[in-house]
């Protein structure tokens, strides 16, 4: 049976914290592919200003692997990034009995309830909540507990952000130590992030 990991986000941009989560959860979880799925319009977020095809781009760069599948799905959806439906597209096109797992990170199982149609995100696939340093881990199971179908793994923190590396470029600052050099050089090359 394919146990096939689901990894959505902004990645505005992608970064190693990303990267890292995602082999930790391929180790972890024994995920034999993980689709990077950059989002087009959040439900839960605002929209990036970042284009979505820069941020496609990146996540390619970032990603790299046979093991990685990054997906303009959202996209072709069009409309709100509602998870219950782009799931469901994306189970269309595996075998029956593929094992799916949403990645998200820990601090998104909190809200989780208010996420469109969430029980049934629950029953499609199991979610993976990963624990960060500002989360707590029993508070984390417990919740876990509460939605079922929910796994809490306990995750070496990355101490970057999106946000972070945004305002450091913007200043002219330095994120070697935050993104992958191909990513890095994409972003000098299209302008991206200027102040």
């Amino acid at each position: 049976m394919k146990r096939v990991g689901i990894f959505g986000g902004a990645f505005d941009p992608p970064h190693l914290g990303h990267i890292r989560l995602a082999e930790n959860c391929r180790q972890r979880l024994g995920l034999e592919e993980i689709i990077i799925m950059p989002s087009f319009h959040s439900p839960h977020k605002p929209t990036p200003d970042t284009n979505f095809q820069h941020r496609l781009e990146m996540c390619r760069l970032a990603f790299r692997g046979k093991i990685y599948n990054v997906s303009d799905i959202e996209k072709k959806l069009g409309g709100e990034g509602y998870t219950i439906n782009t799931l469901r597209k994306i189970k269309d096109s595996y075998p029956k009995g593929t094992k799916f797992f949403l990645l998200i990170g820990g601090d998104m199982l909190f809200s989780f309830e208010k996420w469109f149609r969430y029980e049934s995100i629950l029953k499609e696939c199991t979610v993976v909540a990963a624990a960060r340093e500002e989360d707590s881990y029993a508070d984390l199971t417990e919740k876990a507990a509460e939605l079922g179908h929910v796994r809490v793994l306990n995750l070496p923190v990355t101490d970057v952000s999106s946000t972070l590396i945004r305002e450091t470029l913007k200043n002219g600052g330095d994120t070697s130590e935050m993104l992958s050099e191909e990513v890095r050089e994409y972003i000098l090359e299209n302008g991206i992030y200027r102040g």
